[in-house]
């Protein structure tokens, strides 16, 4: 009897322990979950956040890549303008040097008569004393101005794009029955008219006078109003065109 109440006894001990270790596995269990679960969502969270920096980060990137695509047109489309000067200023050189050559080498008849062939301020320039050109207040070309004017004519004609600027200038002194500024326009004039005649094309001459105001020497002497007295024939490249345009 004895024996059997002890037997009841641990057994039911044995069913109570076993159902008190049950329920703290249970209980860790459900808190492990818990926490793993709380980790889960902190993570889906931190997951999101990335995923969105992500996103901000390849807009970001495909607007760059946007930005330094036009930059990169623009550059392109500066260096192909910069080829361009470039090419156009070293074809203008090469054709000064040869422009300038030629007409000395025309000139050079006429050098110690007052007939300069120069290249300066970018341009080539021919000045020519007005006493080769005109007799002394007069705007009529003489014989001599006509087979200058003829010879210079020649060359400028191998190069149809420069165009041709004549200037006309005198010395300070009084004209007789004009003023200074229209006896060198009247002289410009006359010399334009005269290339003209020699087969230019009228579309390529600029004629103007600057009377005494653009003096090269000092016209309070004999040699220096002569000096003064003189036409400015200047060649102009199309390259002025390019590299001024907007």
């Amino acid at each position: 009897m004895i024996q059997r109440i002890t037997l009841a006894w641990a057994l039911g001990l044995l069913v109570v322990l076993s159902s008190c270790v049950s329920s703290k596995k249970y209980k860790a269990a459900t808190s492990e979950l818990q926490a793993a679960k709380n980790t889960n969502d902190s993570l889906l969270k931190v997951n999101s956040g990335l995923q969105s920096q992500l996103n901000d980060a390849i807009a970001s990137n495909k607007l760059l890549t946007s930005e330094r695509d036009k930059y990169q047109q623009e550059a392109d489309k500066a260096n192909s303008a910069l080829k361009e000067y470039q090419t156009a200023v070293s074809d203008y050189m090469a054709q000064a040097d040869e422009v300038e050559k030629k007409l000395k080498d025309r000139m050079a008849d006429y050098a110690d008569r007052g007939a300069n062939v120069e290249y300066k301020n970018g341009m080539v320039y021919l000045t020519l004393d007005d006493a080769l050109l005109f007799k002394s207040g007069s705007s009529k070309i003489s014989k001599d101005g006509e087979t200058v004017l003829g010879t210079f004519a020649g060359v400028v004609n191998e190069y149809p794009k420069w165009k041709v600027w004549v200037v006309g200038h005198t010395d300070d002194r009084a004209g007789r029955g004009t003023d200074n500024w229209t006896l060198s326009t009247n002289r410009a004039n006359a010399v334009v008219k005269e290339l003209k005649d020699n087969k230019l094309d009228p579309a390529r001459f600029t004629a103007a006078g600057q009377g005494e105001y653009n003096p090269v020497a000092d016209n309070s002497t004999a040699e220096g109003r002569a000096q003064n007295r003189r036409t400015e024939i200047i060649l102009v490249p199309e390259t002025f065109k390019l590299l001024n345009r907007q």
